[in-house]
Formats: C-alpha cells, structure tokens, sequence
C-alpha cells in the first residue's frame, strides 16, 4: 500500500502511448456538459449571475508578482478605507470573542436545489459544505485532506483505496455515520434513470466493507482524480436514499442531511435559508449559532446592506470581483480578503487558416498586451496566465512565464512564417490576406475596452482585426462564430475543477461532431491541432495516474506544450474579494470549496467586551490537524 504524501519523482521525460479513448475517457466524457452550458460570464462588470459551475478560490504562497496581495503593492496617496489582506491569513478581529451568535450572508440567487450530487448552481454549493461533508475534503492548496475518514491508502497498483472512518460520527437526523453509507451513495448513483453527477462513481467496480469502519473502494483501472470526485462527494444517511429517485430527488434537495457542523433548518422560497448549530458535530464547535443566507440578486444593494449591518459577509458567489472592489474601498470598517480564483480569461483560436500554425499563434501571443489590461482596466488586480492549472495549486508549473508584450517579436515571426506587409498594411501570404474577427459579449463594459485594446494591437502589427459584439446566446449557438469558416478568436473564461485534469478542454474526444454536440476542444472543430496526438497521450497519462508526483510531471509536461503551441491565448486568472464586518473572525476563503467549508471556525468578536485574562481556556474553533495528504 502506498501512503498519501508518499511516492517518487519521476524524471522526465515521460512517453506515453496514444490510444483509442479508454473507459477512463469515455467515462470522464461521459460526465461533461456542453461548452455552451459551461460559460461563465466573459468578464461580467456587474453581478454574475447564476451559472452552471461554481467558481472555485485558489490561496498559494508562489504566485506571480502581478498576484501579490494588494496590500503589497504601491497604493494610493490615500490609504482605502477597507482593510486588504490575502484568504490565506484567517480574519482575527479585535476584541474578545463571544460564543454564539448569528450572521447573515447576502447571495446573489436563490439556489435550485441543494442536493448536493445533482446542483451545479453556485450559491448551492457554496451552502453544501456547512451542512454535509465527504470521505476527504480540500485544504487551501487544493491538496485532499482527511475528513469523514481519519485515514485512508491506495493499493500498489492503483485500483484499491480502504479509508478508515471516524468514530463517532452522527448524522443530523441521529443515525450513526458508517461504511454501509458510503455503500449506499455508490448504489443510489448507479440506480436507473438517476440523473445525479456520477463521475467517478461509474468506474467503480466494487464497495465493499470489513467492518462498519472500513470501506474498500475499487475500480477496474487506475483512475488519479478518483479521490477528487469519489472521495469529495457529501454523504447522507443510508436511510435518506430508501425512497424513490424522486424523493429523494426533491424531498433531500429541500431539506438536506449531512454530519456538517450546521444542519439545516428552514428555506423560505424566495427570501432565506438558515441553517443552525449542529451541537454533536464530531469536529471543533461551531463558534455561530446560525446562519442565514438571503438571496438578494442586486451587487449595489449586497454592498450597501453589508456597509449598513443588514449583512456581516459577501464571498463566494457573491464575491466581488476586481472592478467591483472599488465600490468598497471607501467603505470604512469593511475588511477584504483577495483570493485567485480557478477561473482563466483567454482568446480562443479557431484552428483554420493561418491560424494552425504554431508560429503564427505564437505572435498573437506576443502581440496580445496582457498585463496592460491588468494594469490599465483591472487596476493590477488579476494574474497572468500561461497555462490551465492555477497559480497557487499543487499541479501549477512554478518555471514558466508568459510571454511578454512585444511587438517586433510577433513581426519578426510573421515574416519568417511568410506572412508579408503589403501596401495596404496588412499581411498576406500568397494572395491570402491575415484577417481576423475578434469576438466579444455584447454590454459586457469591461470586455469592450480589453477587445478593443487587442485590436489595436494586432492591427498594429498588421493583422486585419474586425471587432464583432454579440449576446451570449447568439455566439453560442450552433451558427455561431465557431462554426464559420472564417479565422476568429473569441474571449470568454473557463473554470476549472479541482483536479487538474484537463481532458474537457483539448482531448479529441472532446471535439464536437456537430454544431450541437458537446465537448469543451471546439477551436479543433474543423482541423484536430497538430499536436493533437503528443497531448491526447499526456492527458491519458494523467487520468492514469494515482501518484501525486507523477501525476504533477505529467501536468507540467501539459503546461509546457500548450504554452509553446498556444492553442488559446492565455490571459490572465481572475481575482476574487470577499467582504466581511471586521468582527467576524476565522473567515479564510479556499479555492477548493464553497463559502462555508470551514464555517465551524468563524465567530464573531465584541470590541467593547471586557478581554478575557490571559491563560483562561478559550474554545478552539480551528480546524482539526489533518494525518494525510494526496492529490
């Protein structure tokens, strides 16, 4: 058996043999949405609205120099009036700190259900961790930590994992949490016309149970984002899933069940949820009595009724975002809490024309003004991007850079390519000129200045840049730009999950056989990229492997291929403000979960009480120390 956090480091290089899609692609495939479905918001100013994947919050201690903490930089003659501080550094207010006590968070939405195994809605999956928890669960770095389990090991051969389960632990309806609960998730999922997400799951071959405090997970094939899909997932009680499909459909997704440290207590449709103290939680205490969620769809209203008191909290989906964090600078007594996001700003290259040639794609890249759009229009408030995996993260390639911003170096490799200045100032090879459709959302007040500004720079260089504006639904549909035989970019973000694989973005499994069928590789609609093959091969070998090293060589090796193919224009990594009263106190926003993944920490300080003497025991609301680690 091999212990997490063990395992050698393997040189490179790698080699690995492309195959047909296995049952490891096939199923991962079969777990994907459609593109269109997964699109956030192309650099929305305002409120996002609700999407279909949540934004996941990365903290990491080797970031970029453009993603220091703000607090950092050069800041203004007058200093704001809201304190900036990184998630990675908890919130510690002054004063004494009370035990109990209510917050209120505000949420843009109102969630469709918090079934944990069938939402995709973000306010939903920024609840589900307070009130339900998994086998393991992710720490700051996104590394997998024990949770429900106490330990857990992988077989040799990577298709064995035995977790041992806490002691101990009990649902919120009373039953005593054990192995016959974990059994009973991988039933329900497998049951008929269950339309929960089941990725992981559907590779498991077998469950079976020693003891009530042992479970032994098995699969057919090794599978490395097994723990991150497998053993994330929030269990209930066995009992909850004996009815049918759809009562356990609606009525769980209503009311959930979970060993969380806050269960559920009421959901007033349209106004608030609330959950309260669960007092036999078998981790720290809740340091809060409750928690109230109201959803209140208006940004400016969240902001003002936080500034008033009405609310003590604004953060995971109701973060602000790097624009909008100017609204709350002036703001006195407010206390903010920067965290990158997993969400990638980019230009995507449609594979035709000039536009399949790697050098080509590579002058783009150099004549893209990436960190003046983060200077000039996000005030320095973003990151950089050269690749996929997120700074900060255990897979993130902590040696390379992007391209800078230099215009004779995408001339220079213009020419060699063939691509010629003619009399009218544009390129052209051949006869065929170097023109370009640079796409964009249409009322989207912060993508119109950066398509702009890219423009001009691609003109200046002697690409035919035509700006084109469209709503969302229009670019997306099946006679969107996409589907054309005209060269284009388009820029929107992509969001990732917690494990780096990669395989929705650039397999070729994942080109779409028609305008209307899934699959996240649509740039290589009508010509596969001419590395198609060296990366499919990577990505299987990372879906393949269960050590952490291995697994962390092969995802370098991805990120180097795709910063020297450039099949996107990778632009920066979004950053994310969470927005607290500066009473609140243990609030450390994560990448890996939603808001409330360590809500037994918070509690709420009074200024004015009188401090306790030093040496009398104070509850310790931190989380317990983890005994493993993985991927």
């Amino acid at each position: 058996m091999i212990e997490r956090g063990t395992g050698r480091h393997l040189k490179r290089p790698l080699a690995f043999e492309l195959r047909t899609p296995n049952a490891l692609v096939q199923a991962r495939r079969a777990g994907q949405i459609s593109r269109r479905h997964l699109l956030q918001r192309a650099l929305a100013l305002g409120i996002s609205g609700p999407v279909l994947s949540v934004i996941l919050h990365a903290t990491g201690d080797h970031l970029p120099r453009s993603s220091r903490p703000l607090a950092a930089r050069a800041q203004p003659a007058t200093p704001p009036a809201a304190d900036i501080a990184p998630a990675a550094t908890p919130t510690n207010p002054q004063g004494t700190r009370q035990e109990g006590g209510a917050l209120v968070i505000a949420a843009p939405a109102e969630p469709d259900t918090l079934h944990p195994w069938l939402t995709r809605h973000p306010v939903s999956l920024d609840v589900v961790p307070g009130v339900m928890e998994g086998l393991l669960r992710f720490d700051h770095t996104q590394r997998l930590q024990p949770a429900l389990a106490e330990s857990f090991a992988i077989s040799d051969d990577g298709l064995s994992y035995t977790f041992t389960l806490h002691e101990g632990v009990t649902f919120h309806n009373g039953d005593a949490f054990g192995a016959a609960d974990v059994v009973a998730a991988w039933e329900t999922k497998q049951r008929p016309n269950f339309a929960a997400n089941s990725l992981g799951w559907n590779l498991v071959a077998n469950v079976e149970t020693p003891d009530e405090r042992t479970v032994v997970i098995t699969t057919n094939e090794p599978y490395g984002p097994l723990l991150s899909s497998v053993g994330v997932t929030p269990l209930c009680p066995a009992t909850a899933t004996e009815g049918s499909n759809q009562e356990f459909i609606e009525g769980f997704g209503r009311a959930p069940i979970g060993t969380g440290p806050f269960r559920f207590s009421v959901w007033e449709v349209g106004e608030r949820l609330v959950l309260e103290r669960y007092d036999r939680y078998w981790g720290s205490p809740p340091g809060l009595d409750s928690i109230t969620i109201e959803f209140v769809p208006d940004p400016a209203a969240r902001l003002a009724s936080l500034h008033d008191g009405t609310y003590q909290l604004l953060g995971g989906a109701s973060a602000l975002t790097a624009v909008q964090l100017n609204q709350a600078l002036p703001l006195p007594d407010l206390t903010v809490r920067e965290y990158p996001t997993k969400t990638w700003q980019h230009l995507d290259l449609k594979q035709i024309g000039f536009l399949r040639e790697t050098p080509v794609r590579q002058a783009l890249d150099f004549a893209t003004p990436k960190q003046r759009i983060i200077d000039d229009l996000l005030g320095g408030r973003a990151v950089a991007a050269f690749a996929d995996q997120a700074p900060g993260t255990w897979a993130y390639h902590p040696d390379l850079m992007p391209r800078p911003y230099d215009p004779a170096q995408a001339a220079a490799l213009l020419d060699e390519a063939g691509l010629t200045i003619g009399e009218d100032g544009v390129r052209a090879r051949d006869g065929e000129p170097f023109t370009m459709e640079l796409w964009g959302i249409e009322g989207d007040a912060l993508a119109q200045p950066m398509v702009e500004m890219i423009a001009a720079a691609w003109n200046g260089i002697g690409v035919a840049t035509t700006i084109r504006y469209e709503d969302a639904a229009t670019i997306w549909q099946p006679m969107g730009y996409q589907f054309s035989d005209k060269m284009t970019a388009c820029l929107y973000a992509w969001t990732n999950a917690n494990d780096p694989d990669d395989l929705f973005y650039w397999h070729s499994s994942q080109i779409p056989t028609s305008p209307t069928a899934s699959g996240g590789n649509l740039p290589a609609f009508f010509y596969p990229y001419k590395f198609q093959r060296a990366i499919d091969a990577l990505i299987e070998g990372g879906l393949g492997e269960t050590d952490l090293e291995r697994r962390r060589e092969i995802y370098h090796q991805l990120q180097e291929l795709l910063h020297r193919e450039v099949p996107v224009i990778f632009l920066y990594w979004d950053l994310a403000y969470a927005v607290t009263i500066p009473s609140l106190g243990g609030f450390s926003p994560t990448a890996a979960a939603g808001l409330l993944a360590n809500a037994e920490a918070w509690y709420l300080a009074d200024p004015a009480a009188t401090p306790i003497p030093a040496g009398t025991p104070v509850a310790d609301s931190s989380p317990a120390p983890a005994t493993g680690t993985s991927d």
